[in-house]
Order: C-alpha cells, then structure tokens, then sequence
C-alpha cells in the first residue's frame, strides 16, 4: 500500500473521517495535533462517557482484551455485527464502524447511530457541549462534513462499491491471525465457534450493512449537554453527493502531499485564541506575541 511522504510525516496508516472534519477547522491544527499529540482534556473525557452511556442503553458491554491487531478488529467487528442483529428489534445500533477508501488510502469512520423510522434507516451524529450553548456555524459546518462522509461511505457499502473483498484485500486479512489468549477469552463469553473468526466476522459485518434498506438521505445532528444529559439541539439537513465529493477532493490533496497543511484565513482566526499550539507550535496569526486582533 502505498503511504505518501504526509502520512509518513505523521506516522498514519489510515485516515480517520474525523481528520477530514477537522481540516475544515484549521487543518494546521489537525496536523500539529498528530506531530505534538493531543491533550485528552476533561470535556473529550466527558463526551466519551456520555457516548458510552448511551451505548450501553441498547448493547450489553463487551468485556474484551485484545492482545494484538486481529484481535482488535475481530472485538470491533462482533460488538457491531451483534448491534446490527438487533437493529430490527431495538430500532437503534450504535457505534457502528464503516470502513472504506480515501483514495488509495484506508478511511475509518464509526457513526453514532443508525436508528429505523417511518420505514427509512437514518444517520445520527452526536456531539456533546460543556455549556448549554448552541455551537457556532464553523464547528456545525466540521460535524456535517463527518456526517455526510459517513453517509458516503454507508451508501458505498451498501451498493458494493467497498465490500467485504476490497476490505480483505486492502487490510491483507488473509496474515491477521487472532492470540491464543483472545480465543480462550471468546470461549469464556460462550462465543459460537463458528464466528471465532476474523473473515468470518467481517464477512457477516460487510452482508448485514449491505442489507440495509430504505437509507434516508436526511442526516441528523444531534447536540447534547455534558452535565445534564438533555439535547439541545437538533439539526436535519440534506445529504449532497456533489459537496462531498468536493470535500474529499480538497481533503486528500493534503494526504497525497499536493500541498502544505492550510491554516485558518484571516477571518476566521479567532479560532486561534481556541487552539493549544497558538503562539508556541503555530505563529500564522501571532500578533504582539499575545493576542488575536
């Protein structure tokens, strides 16, 4: 697989869709945030603890240790394979993770919800605040942009345009084996024998997405606070293929190395007095050494 000198700069072998998100915040930041690392910070732990709440409402924990690679992707593969068997009967799966192609490069993703209604199956992304404000039009432009490639990538599953063979293919399945250790961790959670297999897994988990019926093409925002659990708001707004197309095309001119990171443009460089690298990693708008005019 072919790895461009960007990926090879930020020691990535996959492109995650909310890199793609986040070059449209400042994709300097994003890239500063793989080179110096980013600060886990207390509203990122509380919005993984609110995502994890509202998994367990619907799917039992899956109490895993995975001990290499093969082991990792088999855990995911199952919690979503089991999320996706139930979705007829609990109207909701979450935390589903799509896989597909930026490119000639891996693209990960993981929705937060696909839920049935009125006969469509919808998308829903949800974001947590640490305030009961509604969030700016930038930060809701970044959390569309993940939305619709996460739609993108479902549709492309759904009509094989990425299946289970260019999956197998592209991650060299056929050299993942699972630990030892893993499979007797599978007999002790009474894992069926048969599915104690990665290309057994991931061939079920590729069959059911392809499945499903009646995809809507109007996606769903969903904001919600930290502290209370209550929504604040919710946005319903239309899926373009064509503004998609345009995002990953601008998106991986940057993977394939055609061009530097962009910072944010001089209108928008209040964003900087949000940013960690501001004055120190990145001076594009250092002003006096100390502030944003």
């Amino acid at each position: 697989m072919y790895i461009s000198p960007t990926m090879k700069k930020l020691n990535k072998y996959s492109i995650r869709v909310t890199d793609i998100a986040s070059q449209y915040w400042c994709e300097l930041q994003m890239e500063l945030n793989y080179l110096y690392g980013q600060k886990l910070t207390s509203q990122i732990s509380a919005g993984k603890t609110l995502h994890d709440d509202l998994e367990n409402k619907i799917s039992v924990p899956l109490i895993l240790q995975p001990k290499n690679y093969a082991d990792y992707l088999f855990k995911d593969f199952y919690k979503c394979y089991t999320a996706l068997n139930s979705l007829d009967k609990n109207k909701k799966a979450r935390e589903i993770t799509l896989y597909g192609t930026l490119n000639s490069f891996k693209l990960i993703g993981k929705i937060d919800q696909l839920e049935l209604k009125n006969n469509s199956t919808l998308l829903i992304e949800d974001k947590t605040r640490s305030n009961g404000n509604v969030p700016s039009e930038a930060q809701t432009l970044t959390h569309k942009i993940q939305i619709m490639v996460y739609r993108k990538m479902l549709g492309n599953i759904i009509s094989k345009k990425f299946d289970y063979k260019a999956f197998k293919n592209l991650y060299s399945l056929d050299r993942l084996q699972l630990t030892q250790e893993f499979v007797r961790q599978l007999d002790a959670l009474n894992i069926e024998k048969d599915l104690q297999s990665l290309d057994v897994i991931a061939g079920k988990f590729f069959a059911m997405i392809s499945e499903i019926k009646n995809l809507s093409n109007i996606l769903y925002l969903r904001y919600i606070n930290q502290n209370t659990g209550n929504e604040l708001k919710l946005f319903k707004f239309e899926y373009d293929e064509n503004y998609t197309n345009s995002v990953i095309d601008f998106s991986v001119k940057y993977w394939n190395g055609e061009r530097k990171a962009i910072p944010v443009q001089e209108s928008e460089k209040w964003k900087c007095s949000l940013c960690k690298f501001f004055g120190k990693e990145c001076k594009v708008w250092w002003n006096d050494g100390n502030s944003i005019k």
